[in-house]
């Protein structure tokens, strides 16, 4: 028959001194073992097995268990002395405890249950701190890995707006530890050993893990400073696993893998012949992973994918930099000729440097803006023609040369990027509209002139067909066609010389400049 003893003062000074004769002596009966019921004494009795541990005597903690029957709610907060103080034999010993008391499943509960538990209202670790969690927040591997093995796991917390019972009851009953219970499972998840030992892809898992922390600081601002240090404990882990390559050859895996097969995986066929995809490297642009990003790794990768085989290219002088520009500037609509005819040859594959791309692009860019304003000051200066229905649209209408080139490089970003990855680039929802306004703006004029043609062509000279080809602009009517075509004109000119501005972060110090301004901007509006 199991008997209730009282708690013997001498116990805890026994053992501090190391008396193990006096301890088993205290805890000595003649039924057996010892069956603690006295809910008055619980804290002491914890407190007595917590110090055997803290204090490393694993022969009292041995006689203590031997002689006294732990419930589960004292054996957990042991094992949790024995993680806090990283004695992987205690940590082992007390989870076959634990096996014995088939109490293990109960620590694979969710972090909001264990909120309702008040005895842990004493204890000194804070709630939804399980073994597992304490020991992933420590980074202690060997721990880490003894508690998966034996069925341990962080169950993931739900959403911030999750109304199910659960979560009801729990920001009910106590709604601070509600949400510190949910803080301490994420310090578990976040840490490097549970990223480690967990997940096949810790890289992938730190990306994610890291974009939901920023979405929760956001959520929860009162909790910012703490979501944002557990989100910079992701990057950092993130970078030190790509800091671990040796070679190039690693660091190509790396980056060229997504290491998924969900939605988040990219297209490996993407991108040019010969480019790598960089399938990683796109994927911590997309979780916004600037340390990843700007690690001196990914840099040096993409500086060689930049410059291809121009290797003297990143060394050369400014000027030297700066004829071979105006050279392609000049010389754009020649290359372009050729890149078309013959994009296998010597000159293609030249052409298909990224360097070399760039600056086409720029090159054609700035040639399109100079045949908007070449259009605008001929127009101004022929005002009477261009201001009436007698204008011939094709002499204000050769900039849709390169607007038909942009509109059909937008389909083919879509195309590859998807519909919305790529409307998650604010840029380019602006060329968006911006080529939106130029194909309406045309269309306008288009109407204009085949509405006129028929309207004189079915009903002779009625006022219709008056209206549309010989009424002077005075007359016209505020919605007329033209008058909106004209106003989207101006207004998309405006946006084009505007969209310089994407070409800047290409220099090292206009590019930050740019940046420093926008942020500036950004605050003065706030």
């Amino acid at each position: 028959m199991n008997k209730k003893m009282r708690f013997p003062p001498e116990l805890l000074s026994a053992i501090q001194e190391g008396k193990i004769e006096l301890l088993c002596g205290l805890l000595k009966t003649g039924d057996g073992i010892i069956r603690q019921l006295d809910e008055s004494e619980d804290r002491l009795w914890r407190e007595a097995l917590n110090l055997s541990i803290r204090l490393g005597n694993e022969d009292a903690m041995d006689a203590l268990l031997q002689g006294v029957k732990f419930d589960f709610r004292q054996i957990h907060e042991a094992l949790l002395v024995a993680v806090d103080t990283n004695q992987p034999r205690v940590v082992k010993r007390l989870l076959d405890r634990l096996d014995q008391e088939k109490g293990n499943k109960m620590d694979v509960r969710s972090f909001s249950q264990a909120i309702f538990d008040r005895s842990i209202d004493n204890s000194q670790f804070a709630p939804g701190v399980t073994p597992l969690t304490l020991a992933c927040q420590k980074d202690l591997y060997d721990i880490v890995t003894m508690l998966t093995q034996k069925g341990h796991g962080i169950p993931w917390p739900h959403k911030i707006s999750c109304s199910c019972l659960e979560c009801r009851n729990g920001r009910q009953y106590d709604l601070l530890k509600f949400s510190l219970s949910r803080i301490n499972t994420y310090r578990g998840i976040a840490s490097r050993a549970y990223l480690s030992i967990t997940s096949d892809d810790a890289m992938l898992s730190a990306f994610r893990l890291s974009k939901e922390l920023r979405m929760l600081s956001q959520k929860e601002p009162e909790f910012k400073p703490q979501y944002l240090s557990l989100e910079e404990l992701c990057q950092e882990f993130a970078v030190e696993l790509l800091g671990m390559c040796r070679n190039q050859s690693e660091v190509t895996t790396i980056l060229n893998s997504c290491g998924d097969e969900s939605q988040d995986a990219l297209d490996e066929q993407a991108f040019e012949e010969g480019i790598p995809n960089l399938s990683r490297l796109r994927l911590a642009v997309n979780y916004n992973q600037k340390q990843f990003v700007a690690h001196p790794i990914c840099q040096q990768v993409l500086s060689s994918i930049w410059c291809g085989h121009l290797a003297g290219w990143r060394g050369s002088r400014t000027v030297w930099k700066l004829l071979v520009s105006v050279g392609i500037f000049l010389t754009m609509p020649l290359l372009c000729l050729v890149y078309w005819i013959a994009p296998k040859s010597k000159y293609g594959k030249i052409i298909k440097i990224p360097v070399i791309k760039f600056l086409l692009h720029a090159a054609s860019y700035l040639w399109f803006l100079i045949t908007l304003l070449g259009e605008s000051i001929t127009m101004e200066m022929y005002r009477d023609k261009f201001a009436s229905r007698k204008q011939n649209i094709l002499h204000s209408s050769f900039h849709m040369v390169w607007v038909v080139g942009f509109f059909w490089h937008e389909c083919k970003e879509v195309w590859i990027e998807g519909l919305r990855s790529y409307f998650l680039d604010w840029w380019n929802c602006l060329d968006m509209m911006v080529l939106s306004m130029y194909l309406a703006s045309f269309a306008l004029r288009v109407v204009i002139m085949l509405k006129g043609y028929f309207l004189c062509h079915d009903h002779g000279q009625s006022d219709e067909c008056i209206y549309f080809t010989q009424t002077l602009r005075d007359d016209w009517h505020q919605e007329d066609p033209q008058l909106i075509a004209e106003v989207l004109f101006a207004v998309t000119s405006m946006f084009s010389f505007t969209r310089l501005a994407y070409i800047l972060p290409a220099h090292e110090s206009l590019g930050t400049l740019q940046i420093s301004i926008g942020k500036m901007i950004d605050d003065m509006m706030r």
